[in-house]
């Protein structure tokens, strides 16, 4: 008897004649049976295999990075929002804004010293017209206001948030329309909005909010 492929002669794939059957009940507890594994793990592989292996690993790293985005989601007066961290370079704790004579208005509130460099700093908070009113009243003592810095086609912006949920990868399919009353806002900069952990998230686009940025300069 071929002890390589008893398993389906005279084992459980086979006619179950196998005298040891009564004792072992089933084949994996045979050792012939583990002999066979292990000479499959032993035996060398083919470089069509190894290549077929690689290009399906591969793809799959491809498809993953193509159906997700990494983003930075942070809070902003009662609005959670996101930024992908392909343009952030670095949060940092607030830091003093300088005004700027005859240039500072709602939006661009001045320049901030980030380790030794003098960034524009500018309120998203004003750019999207959240009013006061709309700060949260259930202030955890142990959030702080933050920085965040990021940067897009050489140029580099700072602006302050009130709170840093995180770093999150999310799916491309999770990312939503944004609803027809948000689309129609006077100073709308939402690409798409997500749920993460029961928040409504929503996605800032990257060039709608440099633009904006930039308009901020002449005023």
């Amino acid at each position: 008897m071929n002890m390589v492929k008893c398993w389906k002669e005279i084992g459980v794939l086979g006619d179950c004649s196998c005298p040891k059957l009564l004792e072992l009940v089933h084949c994996r507890n045979c050792k012939e049976y583990n002999k066979a594994g292990r000479r499959l793990f032993d035996r060398e592989v083919s470089e069509d295999i190894l290549k077929e292996w690689t290009e399906n690993l591969i793809g799959a790293k491809e498809k993953e990075a193509l159906d997700t985005i990494s983003v930075i989601v942070f809070r902003i007066k009662d609005e959670w929002l996101a930024y992908k961290t392909l343009y952030l370079q670095e949060t940092t704790d607030i830091r003093p804004i300088h005004r700027i004579p005859l240039r500072t208005n709602n939006v661009l509130k001045g320049v901030t010293n980030i380790n030794g460099e003098l960034l524009l700093c500018v309120s998203i908070a004003d750019l999207m017209e959240y009013s006061v009113e709309e700060t949260r009243k259930d202030i955890d003592t142990t959030i702080y206001e933050r920085m965040i810095v990021v940067s897009k086609d050489g140029e580099r912006y700072v602006f302050p948030v009130d709170e840093i949920l995180g770093v999150y990868r999310i799916s491309l399919s999770d990312v939503k329309e944004p609803p027809v009353t948000l689309t129609k806002a006077p100073q709308t900069l939402i690409d798409g909005v997500f749920d993460l952990d029961e928040k409504k998230v929503g996605l800032l686009g990257e060039n709608k909010l440099v633009d904006s940025f930039k308009r901020s300069l002449g005023g």
